[in-house]
């Protein structure tokens, strides 16, 4: 039976390596997603490859060098107009300072990294303005200026202030923030709007969801950059918070800035300069289905027909209207991104255009003269990838119903029919398949277990029948004493793993020396009350990593998406990565923690002076008292059963 979950567990990965993969930076941003209307959308995205930026700003942006991939339709780039070069584009941002009494140590640090932006915006921006906002359990605005000079002065009047508000709705006046910049500097307008917060993620209240926040900020086109001042010594679930703000800030297409994990000044005065890499993309839409109400897109930059950068897909509000419903001819990109699938863009096929002068479907040059060049235009009973209604086709020669490079109703690759990825279907129903086979294996050891300890279980006691009355000479015979029940064997809570301990070599005070991995899925993080091992580190995640312990002694190490990472032996893991880690290999979370593997069963014995904490009692025997066992060094152990097979 086990071997039956190892396969499936290599289908899995095979299918989850095989999926799109999400970067955090592939070159481009998508800032503003707004509602389609009547088929049209007017994207803004921000270029971040350096070398794209040189090179759009030396040869000019056109719309053949973009492509948007949508998930259920087709999308054309009509014009691409750079921020930048338009006098009359405005950019609106609000300075927002937490003004709680928690971040008064890191008041006059945060005014320092505004008067820098300031003097950055005073040398490189213009049609720029900047709004100064403080806020705590209340808010105020205090100036909109539009010059660098005017910013400054601002700021000293409300640096001079100082912190008096008691808490902080820190989520609540974001909000409100964004909002705020949207009415000063509408979409329709065009321009930019952005929030900088510099906080130190105090105590929040749980009512108001990150992800909510940042779809509400991407359809209004504001960006959120998050300036986060945080203690090593912050209180309870700072590392949550921080991961909040992380989320929030990424998922509107800002930045997030920890000061001291990276140089805060630079990447704050940064943002001005930014400003000058934002482009705005015309898109229609086609083949929107009749009752569409959402879709997902993503922004490509191409050389040819090969994309070089990409934005990660991202969802928006789709209205089945007007020309969005229309057919779409067979130059104009299909299905999802291919650049995300990791699969290179074919002529004919879905997610890709095909290039001028050539048939629908064939990718080969039209010849004059030819059936299938002749000049004119045909038009095909059936639309492009078997979309009811005709579409006509310059140079096309004619077309069976329903047939789109003439595969006869075919979807087109890697797509299946609803819409849904081929990869997708594959991976639902293969962990239906293995959470059907974990069931099965732990109800069959659950009764291999039962079956193989009886004398455990309560015997029920079995009624006695009535004796005949003995003769009235003769007294009763006496009922002898049950005989006392033997004790149950002593039993090693160990057994059934091997001893396997992590060993600190760096962590904050008050650490153990080692800790025991004591069950097959051990955890570790910064979650108090959760985590199997729980550390105050503000650079660890609430679920940093997690640990799984075999019962032939193998060790994997899991990267729980953390913020500040895992590495094993210097290597940073992936987010969500899975490897093996041998005996004597480091274990680095974040750059705070550190712990050694150490299998004594499993590796050599190392030299007395080399080992860094006291070397494990031996096991006690069944027979000896409990006070005659052998002191145990200092380390949290907790007893559990082994459960998962041999990997």
């Amino acid at each position: 039976m086990h071997r039956t979950v190892i396969m499936l567990a290599g289908l899995l990965a095979a299918l989850l390596v095989g999926a799109p993969a999400v970067a955090a930076d592939n070159g481009l941003t998508v800032l503003a997603a707004p509602p389609a209307s009547n088929g049209r959308m007017r994207l803004q995205v921000e270029v971040t490859d350096p070398a794209l930026q040189k090179e759009l700003r030396s040869s000019g942006a056109s719309p053949d060098r973009f492509r948007v991939a949508v998930d259920q339709a087709g999308a054309q780039v009509k014009a691409v107009d750079r921020m930048a070069d338009s006098p009359r584009e405005r950019s609106y941002t609000v300075l927002a300072f937490d003004q709680s009494k928690s971040f008064a140590t890191y008041w006059p640090q945060a005014f320092d990294l505004a008067e820098a932006y300031a003097d950055e915006l005073g040398a490189r921006s213009r049609n720029h303005t900047v709004a100064a906002m403080t806020f705590g359990k209340s808010k105020s605005t205090h100036c909109e200026e539009t010059t660098a000079a005017g910013l400054r002065a601002c700021l000293t009047r409300v640096e001079a202030r100082g912190t008096d508000q008691p808490v902080t709705r820190l989520k609540f006046y974001i909000q409100e923030a964004v909002r705020e910049a949207a009415r000063k500097q509408p979409l329709s307008r065009g321009g930019s709007r952005e929030v900088i917060v510099f906080t130190d993620a105090g105590e929040e209240s749980p009512a108001l969801k990150v992800k909510d926040l940042a779809r509400d900020a991407r359809e209004r086109g504001v960006r959120i950059h998050v300036v986060v001042f945080s203690a090593r010594s912050a209180g309870k679930g700072i590392a949550q918070r921080l991961d909040e703000m992380s989320q929030l800030a990424e998922g509107s297409g800002g930045r997030y800035i920890q000061v001291g994990d990276v140089d805060a000044r630079q990447a704050v005065t940064g943002l001005v300069g930014a400003l000058e890499h934002l482009y705005w993309l015309d898109v229609a839409f086609c083949g929107v289905k009749p009752g569409q109400t959402s879709d997902r897109l993503s922004v490509e930059a191409l050389v040819g027909q090969t994309p070089t950068a990409w934005s990660e897909p991202m969802g928006f509000r789709q209205r089945a209207e007007g020309p969005a419903t229309a057919a779409c001819p067979g130059t104009v990109v299909m299905g999802p991104s291919q650049a995300q699938s990791g699969t290179s863009a074919q002529p004919g096929t879905s997610g890709s255009a095909n290039p001028p002068g050539a048939t629908p479907g064939t990718g080969s040059p039209t010849q004059p003269g030819t059936a299938t060049g002749s000049p004119g235009t045909v038009t095909q009973p059936g639309g492009s990838l078997g979309t009811p209604g005709g579409t006509q086709q310059p140079g096309g020669g004619p077309g069976a119903p329903g047939m789109s490079g003439g595969q006869p109703g075919a979807p087109g690759a890697g797509a299946a029919p609803g819409g849904l990825p081929w990869w997708l279907i594959a991976l639902l129903i293969a962990l239906g398949l293995l959470l059907l086979i974990a069931l099965i294996v732990l109800l069959a050891r659950r009764r291999s277990e039962q079956a193989a300890t009886p004398a455990e279980k309560p015997v029920p006691p079995v009624a006695a029948q009535p004796a005949a009355p003995p003769p009235a000479a003769e007294p009763p015979p006496a009922q002898p004493e049950p005989s006392p029940a033997a004790p149950a064997a002593w039993k090693d809570p160990f057994a059934t793993l091997p001893e396997t301990r992590l060993v600190v070599s760096k962590g904050p005070p008050g650490l153990e020396p080692f800790y025991r991995v004591h069950k097959s899925t051990f955890t570790i993080g910064a979650r108090q009350g959760e985590m199997d091992l729980a550390v105050n580190l503000p650079q660890l995640s609430g679920h940093h990593v997690t640990v799984q312990l075999f019962k032939a002694g193998n060790v994997f190490v899991k990267d729980e998406h953390s913020t500040n990472g895992t590495f094993v032996d210097g290597r940073r893991l992936n987010p969500g990565e899975r490897v093996q880690v041998r005996p004597g290999q480091i274990i680095r979370l974040s750059q705070h923690l550190e712990l050694t593997l150490v299998q004594p069963g499993l590796q050599p014995a190392e030299p007395a002076s080399q080992v860094p904490i006291a070397a494990a009692p031996p096991s006690v025997p069944a027979t000896t008292p409990p006070s005659a066992e052998a002191p145990r060094p200092k380390a949290r152990t907790l007893y559990s059963p082994a459960r998962g097979d041999d990997e």
